[in-house]
């Protein structure tokens, strides 16, 4: 199947929950703005202003609620593309195909579902394919660092070729091995 053929849902998988914290945050504001307005106390005029902030918290409630929505639909198409298919060696761009879903996102839906235990698999070092009904023992290796957030440089250790351990999850590889790609996460090397 050509990449130019597929089609892919309109659908982004967040697989967190960040815009709750949001939304409460904005509802708190709002609450409080409430009380002072009943009790007549003016904190940074808070209670003149503050109650707006209800308008942004429902919108941001109502979208986080979609997400999740979105999120679950899924985890539930990738996870029934892969029990479909049984145990084997499956290339990623056939499963997101199948599910419908782009590859950039398909990674930490598997991790997700892996995480939850609903599957099993593994990533060939080699290819990067995905071996469903093998499971892989997480094994971190003892010199990891995690990544540094976006905004920070990253340092990169003076030898690279002797690191036997993936830079972003910390899978401790086994020694004398050629890798291409995490066993654990999947992540190209």
């Amino acid at each position: 199947m050509k990449t130019s053929d597929r089609h892919y849902m309109k659908r982004e998988y967040a697989g967190n929950h960040a815009a709750f914290g949001t939304g409460i945050v904005f509802l708190l504001v709002a609450t409080i703005s409430l009380i002072l307005r009943t009790i007549n106390f003016d904190f940074i005029s808070l209670s003149s202003w503050g109650f707006w902030f209800f308008v942004p918290a429902f919108f941001i409630l109502i979208g986080a609620v979609g997400q999740l929505s979105t999120d679950k639909r899924i985890r539930r198409d990738v996870e029934a593309t892969m029990r479909q298919r049984g145990s084997g060696r499956f290339p990623l761009d056939e499963i997101a195909a199948e599910a419908g879903v782009k590859r950039r996102f398909l990674l930490r839906v598997l991790m997700d579902l892996r995480n939850m235990g609903r599957i099993t698999y593994r990533y060939d070092g080699q290819t990067g394919e995905i071996i469903v009904g093998e499971q892989i023992t997480y094994q971190q290796a003892p010199e990891y660092q995690p990544l540094p957030s976006r905004n920070e440089p990253v340092p990169l250790p003076a030898v690279q070729n002797e690191r036997r351990y993936c830079i972003y999850c910390g899978q401790l590889f086994e020694p004398n091995t050629e890798i291409k790609y995490c066993p654990n996460c999947g992540s190209q090397l």
